[in-house]
């Protein structure tokens, strides 16, 4: 079978690889003869690139994440304008060595300070709710008395533990103060900021800087915890949760990880350059160009104006990965033609003829995989394929250019030719030579059998991705080790939820919250949100508050826990509440009493069970619409969902668009639908084995391992494309599929064989984080990437044997003629 497309080579310059191929060639001679001009251009770019990134600041606010313009973000805003930041610390608190537990007089002192020295002395506090102070309401014969709780300290045990009793009557508190057996309390801490907050918002210090321990929410959780560890509060158990540690935490881990995790890849990579070159410009040219490509693309962010987030932690890993496997081609063949010719310079315009042309294809394409992924409507995401697309292109032309003046350095000609071992060991050595060979003869003759095996494998993968689910959880980040992840789920289990959404009522006049059938659609919005008890943990609202005022008129009486039935006895109670000094109802209403916000308390859980609630809720409203309001959904929680559904969507088209830029480059290249087509098979395959193994093993894709898709087939094309094309350069020299096969795996084979080793290895350095989002991003990426040297290796020489992609055999090379006429020029 024959796949013909226009592939062929001539001298009339029609074809784009040679016309290319020779282009390198003359960059090598250029480079050889003014090395000194290149390395110091080079040095000029990195003198400019460290000047304009010195200046770039890190900033892992939302605002990096979301435009302003975006809807959810705007909605996000708008309720911030009116009720302030809903991001909070909860504190939970137990003291199992003390009698009545949290009722315990001494206890109680203890909470009563930490909550005074929290109020004075943690930065970006609005306000701090404990058992202490937290609003109470008892009605007196003139009106309501509104007092904290512990405003008059009980004298003796037995007071204490009637203010229990009463707490514990008063569902508003149950659950979120305090739990419903009593055992444990809690410490609420409300936030005036949040992390959409811009940058010079959340300093600690307007003259700190910008490091993470001066930024909010670092400042505030480390003062938390600093005040939690004092002795004073010794006996007292506390589980730290919410918003605050929670950002903190991952904030603290990845930006710690993000020198640790990028120093130990430099460290595997150079160990294993140096294991397998044995020279130190094996290490030091790679390395080289992988340094000053962070730097540019440091410098790209800076000039562009932009600021450093999270995402930037991936880029020196991935850089690693482009910027070795150019150098480890481009070294393995020099040694080889060096070894062969004797002569340096010959051997870098040799080399660069060769290798230069794939290089710059790969880098193309892995730019292109990268860049695919600025459609995400999320900014950090979008900025990110631009920087790191220009930073694999950088990374590219320091390895023709700042590695190839590594090269030059040395004797032109050596003393002596060397012998056939050492032109052997200069390939990588008989066992490298005899394991390629077993590897190309095994395809020759069992390549019907490779090709229905991958046909199975593709088969059974494709069922496992049609189980494969996505969906994403935020503690998940978080290595179950950690005490962050475990304290949550405790937490969650036993009082309200610590991820906040928020339903925002409006009536669009003054006073419309107070409508009693305003209230009544609160209400029932809110009854049927308490309805999701697997998700929602507690809810609160105006409400509350008005059924407490109602309740406290009338004795305590549950039976009154209810609504006041008319507009003038609610704005009786909500006039009488004020002028009583209540201060808690600017938490769920707006000054004019125009909108109200109904908050649910959730556990952190998987988001499609948390888009499920919102869908629920929102089947609700639309089988039961509102009449005398409109109700939107905001909140942290909520604008984290859309997050992930941003990331979900634009990383599933970016995959789509990567894979189609990709073939069209393959296509143009080979001048050849069928032939840019059938490469990409091997290049789709490790991305399908890999999320196919997934859904079989019921591991879900989140938003972190949606990357593997678009970096894999960006990072897995590069072998593809050296393969390829050194197939087809050995074929258009002899005419013959089998030894031009065996011609090119002894060829790239071993650099192949390195690059993916480097990689993989590299990449499993990811599993020493203590996220376990990281750990599986690492072991999933290694793993596409062995699967995609095994697809190259196998998959692809099976393929171009049965279809014939480069033309029929046994025709005289011209070719071959051309290479000899170049080598004697």
């Amino acid at each position: 079978m024959s796949l013909q497309g226009a592939s062929g080579t001539g001298r009339n310059g029609g074809d784009y690889i040679e016309l290319l191929s020779r282009f390198f060639e003359r960059i090598g001679g250029w480079s050889y003869d003014h090395r000194w001009i290149v390395l110091g251009v080079c040095l000029a770019i990195l003198g400019l690139s460290a000047a304009v990134g010195s200046g770039v600041r890190f900033d892992n606010s939302f605002e990096v994440y979301f435009d302003r313009n975006d809807p959810a973000y705007a909605d996000y805003l708008d309720y911030r304008d009116d009720f302030g930041s809903d991001e909070v610390s909860y504190i939970m608190y137990e003291a199992p060595d003390y009698a009545h537990g949290p009722w315990n007089m001494e206890v109680m002192r203890k909470i009563e300070k930490l909550t005074l020295a929290l109020e004075e002395e943690v930065p970006f506090v609005k306000e701090v709710t404990s058992l202490a102070n937290v609003e109470f309401i008892e009605p007196i014969p003139d009106g309501l008395k509104i007092y904290d709780l512990l405003e008059e300290f009980p004298e003796n045990q037995d007071g204490l533990l009637e203010i229990r009793r009463k707490v514990l009557a008063k569902p508003l508190y149950v659950g979120g103060l305090v739990s419903a057996d009593g055992e444990r309390a809690s410490v609420i801490i409300e936030m005036e900021k949040s992390s959409i907050d811009p940058l010079e918002e959340i300093m600690a210090d307007p003259e700190g800087g910008t490091g993470l321990a001066n930024l909010y929410p670092q400042a505030t959780n480390n003062k938390i915890e600093e005040v939690l560890a004092r002795p004073e509060y010794r006996g007292i158990k506390f589980y730290h949760t919410g918003d605050v540690p929670l950002n903190a935490v991952i904030n603290s881990i990845t930006a710690d990880e993000m020198t640790t995790l990028g120093a130990t890849s430099f460290v595997v990579v150079a160990l294993l350059l140096y294991f397998f070159f044995r020279r130190p410009i094996g290490v030091v040219g790679p390395m080289a160009v992988v340094g000053l490509s962070i730097v540019l693309s440091i410098g790209i962010v800076g000039a562009l104006g932009w600021e450093l987030d999270l995402m930037f932690g991936m880029l020196p890993t991935l850089l690693i990965a482009v910027g070795v496997a150019n150098s480890v081609h481009i070294i393995s063949e020099f040694r080889a033609y060096h070894a062969e010719l004797g002569d340096r310079r010959e051997a870098v315009r040799r080399t660069l003829y060769l290798v230069g042309t794939p290089c710059l294809l790969t880098s193309l394409t892995t730019a292109a995989g990268f860049g695919a992924m600025s459609i995400a409507p999320i900014k950090a995401i979008s900025r990110f394929a631009i920087y790191s697309a220009a930073g694999v292109l950088a990374a590219f032309l320091l390895s023709v250019t700042l590695l190839m003046v590594f090269l030059t350095f040395g004797r032109r000609k050596v003393a002596r030719e060397r012998t056939e071992k050492e032109k052997i060991q200069a390939k990588g050595g008989r066992i490298f030579k005899d394991a390629l060979l077993w590897v190309s003869h095994f395809v020759v003759r069992r390549r019907v059998a490779v090709l229905i095996a991958s046909v199975l494998v593709f088969v059974v993968s494709g069922v496992g991705l049609s189980r494969l689910r996505v969906d994403s959880n935020f503690l998940n980040e978080f290595s179950e080790q950690g005490p962050i992840r475990n304290t949550t789920k405790y937490v969650d289990e036993i009082m309200g939820g610590t991820s906040s959404f928020v339903y925002l009522f409006d009536t669009g006049e003054p006073d419309g919250i107070k409508e009693p059938a305003v209230l009544r659609e609160i209400e029932r919005l809110q009854a049927e949100a308490d309805k999701l008890t697997h998700i929602v943990k507690k809810t609160y609202s105006i409400v509350d508050i008005l059924k407490d005022i109602n309740q406290s008129f009338h004795d305590g009486d549950p039976a009154y826990f209810v609504l006041p039935e008319t507009r003038e006895l609610a704005a009786q109670y909500l006039l009488l509440y004020e002028m009583s000094g209540g201060e808690e109802l600017i938490e769920y209403v707006s000054h004019d009493y125009s909108r109200a916000s109904l908050q649910l308390g959730c556990k952190w859980t998987e988001s499609s069970l948390l888009a499920e609630m919102a869908d629920e809720l929102g089947a609700y409203l639309e089988a039961e619409p509102l009449e005398a309001s409109t109700v939107s959904i905001t909140g942290i929680g909520s604008l984290w969902l859309k997050l992930i559904d941003y990331i979900t969507a634009s990383q599933i088209y970016g995959f789509l668009l990567a894979f189609v830029a990709i073939a069209i480059m393959m296509c143009l290249l080979f001048r050849s639908v069928p032939l840019g087509l059938l490469v990409m098979i091997p290049n789709l395959s490790p991305v399908v084995l890999t999320l196919g193994g997934m859904g079989w093993f019921d591991v879900p894709l989140d938003y972190v391992r949606l990357l593997i898709a678009p970096v894999a087939i960006g990072i897995s094309v590069d072998d593809t494309i050296h393969h390829v094309t050194r197939y087809r350069y050995e074929f258009l020299k002899c005419r013959d599929y089998q030894q031009a096969l065996h011609a090119s795996m002894m060829g790239v084979g071993r650099a192949l064989f390195i690059t993916s080793t480097v990689l993989i290895l590299g990449f499993l350095v990811f599993t020493t984080s203590i996220m376990d989002s990281q750990v599986t991003f690492g072991v999933l990426l290694a793993s596409t990437i062995l699967l995609a040297l095994i697809s190259d290796f196998f998959l692809m020489p099976a393929l171009v044997m049965t279809f014939k992609p480069f033309g029929p055999e046994g025709k005289t090379s011209e070719v071959k003629v051309q290479e000899e006429e170049r080598v004697a020029a």
